[in-house]
């Protein structure tokens, strides 16, 4: 059982890793096409929300050495994580104000 949760977590994050960056990349191209500097604040916060999956990705299978994490290691897991989609947000967020 533990192998197709495995698997889950792999798809799952490629998953959210892949849209996330078509949607860097996306906004970098109209930030470059249209010269705009609000859309450079989009593509800050689209990769730092992308960069969260990939320190999730990361992280949890590193620390752990195959064994469960403990409740510290969770714990900055997700503080790391969380504060990496808030900034993300937070710049998606101000790009849209400054619109």
């Amino acid at each position: 059982m533990a192998n197709a949760q495995l698997w889950m977590f792999v798809v799952s994050n490629l998953l959210v890793f892949s849209i996330g960056g078509a949607l860097t990349v996306l906004s970098y191209r109209a930030q470059l096409r249209l010269g705009r500097e609000n859309l450079r604040f989009t593509t800050i916060g689209f990769a730092l929300i992308t960069i969260s999956t990939a320190v999730e990705a990361v992280y949890a299978p590193g620390i752990s050495g195959g064994d469960w994490l403990t409740s510290g290691q969770l714990l900055t897991l997700y503080t790391i994580e969380s504060l990496l989609i808030a900034s993300g947000l937070a710049c998606i967020a101000y790009s849209v104000l400054r619109y």
